[in-house]
């Protein structure tokens, strides 16, 4: 494997805040009280690391309900020895965690939510070498209701082309929350779309037996995403961990108490940290809206934000309200009721878990710029933040191709219709005529200013003006003429379809759009393993990683 660098800020759409927390730490440091940790670290990194753990460790955790649950739930879901290892020592006092999560995708979604599990598990790999016992935790956004987020995930198909799977939901589940979404007969209509679009290889009964066992009708969309991360995850040490728990929403009772008793004081300590990060120049990631509670109620299978409004708190479409002191009464009764929203979730995680650093992708980490106040209004320490992992999968033919046009990665950002005119140009050496023209008309035409200057001064106007009406009737030529030649010419347009499907699909990066099982299908599981378990993390740059088909095998089982 060969990982080529490249900086964050030549990707397009990241967030100003997360390019400044990479590249220029103390102009932002302020707004990251728990300050940041990149992969690869220093030595000296690891003796801070190691008086924070000790801090961390420090702290009142109910552990012992905590990984009882942990077990029980990592038993159900498939995981094996190496994560109930993991699950022992978390309850240990002086174990601390590395956390990240992500929501329970179709056939675990994107590529990035691998990164992210792949990244803790590395953090916690070098942090345990630095003499710290800590162990990696991926926590599922079980009760996250953006169901078309969640239900769709896209891949390169087997001839190419780019195929969108969705799971369809009805009208009565739109709004339900991700664990209350039970598949039925409609997901094995997806399952097998899904492996008719993968390539056939030595490993794709392996991947459809997988998909066959774990995306099944009679299981929730959250249990069969857990189910196959167990499974992708396996001797890695992973702990999965799902927040909708009754024991688990008890473990959180006191934190959500306190964010409803102090909940007019957060929401202006949010809004007036939002307000501090635009005086800065930069653009907030949560918007807070005045009267937040910072809770979702939960009723008939939906999520409800609360909101206060006339002494009392209300559901935002209406509905049953509670006074201050009825709304505690009922978390402590049923907090299953009830979840944190966006700001709160970060806060209630760390509650819980005996977080040291926290894994997350360029908005994640912009966001928490904005939770320090709500931290240090909880009483809880902000936890170390590192990026996840960002990478580009290329493999030896969209490899071949790159050389062959001199393109880069960035390039590919433009779409197809642009590389389509870029692969033209630069094998088209009739183009070339075009220049020539363009450069003899507008040779021929700069002749005539001597002349004009003498004649009248004023005459060099127009002449500038010829000039770019001819240049632009030779450009409007070159474009029709390359348009024909395209409509002729479907190898290239094949090739460029393929390269940005490949490598930058719908124009954004790889491992936002695309599906694990594209690469698992073509390489097996042990691609998979030598990128998480061989390759040296560096969190500081987004890598291109060119690969080969030599030496790739090995079944989906274990990632």
């Amino acid at each position: 494997m060969r990982v080529e660098p490249l900086a964050f800020a030549r990707i397009p759409g990241l967030p100003s805040l997360f390019l400044d927390f990479l590249t220029d730490f103390q102009k932002v440091a302020d707004f990251y009280r728990g300050g940041r940790l990149l992969l690869p670290f220093s030595e000296s990194e690891g003796e801070a690391l190691r008086e924070r753990a000790r801090q961390v460790a420090a702290r009142a955790f109910e552990r012992t309900t905590l990984c009882r649950v942990l077990r029980e739930q990592n038993a159900r879901w498939g995981s094996d020895d190496a994560t109930f290892a993991a699950i022992r020592e978390l309850a240990e006092p002086e174990t601390v965690a590395i956390v990240t999560g992500q929501q329970a995708g179709l056939f675990t979604g994107p590529l990035f939510t691998l990164y992210k599990a792949w990244t803790a598990i590395a953090v916690a790999r070098r942090v345990r070498a630095c003499g710290i016992q800590a162990v990696p935790i991926f926590w599922i956004h079980s009760e996250d209701h953006d169901l078309a987020e969640v239900t769709g995930c896209g891949l390169l198909g087997r001839d190419g082309e780019w195929v969108e799977l969705r799971y369809p939901t009805s009208a009565e589940e739109e709004g339900k929350p991700a664990n209350a979404l039970l598949l039925d007969e409609r997901i094995e209509a997806v399952r097998e779309a899904l492996l008719r679009a993968l390539p056939c290889s030595e490993f794709l009964p392996e991947i459809a037996a997988l998909l066959r066992e774990t995306y099944a009708p009679g299981v929730s969309l959250v249990e069969a995403f857990a189910r196959t991360m167990a499974r992708l995850h396996a001797e890695t040490g992973l702990i999965l961990l799902d927040p909708s728990d009754e024991r688990i929403k008890r473990l959180m009772v006191p934190v959500l108490s306190r964010a409803v008793l102090e909940w007019s004081h957060l929401s202006e300590a949010l809004r007036a940290e939002s307000a501090r990060l635009r005086a800065r120049g930069y653009r907030p990631q949560i918007h807070p809206k005045r009267g937040s509670a910072f809770l979702f109620l939960l009723e008939e299978d939906r999520r409800r934000p609360l909101l206060w409004e006339d002494g009392r708190f209300v559901r935002r479409d209406g509905g049953s309200g509670f006074s201050a002191e009825e709304l505690l009464e009922e978390l402590a009764e049923t907090p299953t009721r009830f979840s944190p929203n966006v700001a709160l979730r970060p806060i209630v995680q760390d509650a819980l878990l005996p977080t040291l650093v926290y894994v997350g992708g360029p908005s994640e980490i912009a966001y928490f710029a904005q939770l320090g106040p709500l931290y240090a209004a909880l009483d809880l320490p902000q936890p170390q933040l590192c990026p996840r992992l960002s990478l580009t999968l290329v493999e030896p033919r969209p490899a071949e191709l790159l050389a062959r046009y001199g393109l880069a990665l960035t390039d590919l950002f433009a779409g197809v219709a642009a590389i389509r005119q870029r692969l033209l140009e630069r094998t088209l050496d009739d183009v070339r005529l075009f220049e020539d023209a363009h450069r003899a008309v507008a040779d021929a035409v700069e002749k005539l200013r001597p002349l004009l200057r003498d004649a009248e001064p004023t005459l060099e106007r127009p002449l500038e003006r010829t000039k770019e009406t001819m240049r632009r009737q030779i450009e409007t030529l070159r474009q029709h003429y390359l348009q024909a030649r395209a409509r002729r010419d479907e190898v290239l347009s094949r090739q460029a379809q393929r390269l940005v499907l490949a490598l930058a699909p719908q124009g954004m990066l790889q491992e936002r759009a695309m599906n694990a099982f594209s690469f698992l299908a073509r390489y097996g599981a042990r691609l998979f393993r030598a990128i998480r378990d061989e390759l040296e993390p560096d969190t500081r740059a987004h890598g291109v990683l060119f690969f080969s088909h030599s030496g790739e095998a090995g079944g989906p089982g274990a990632a």
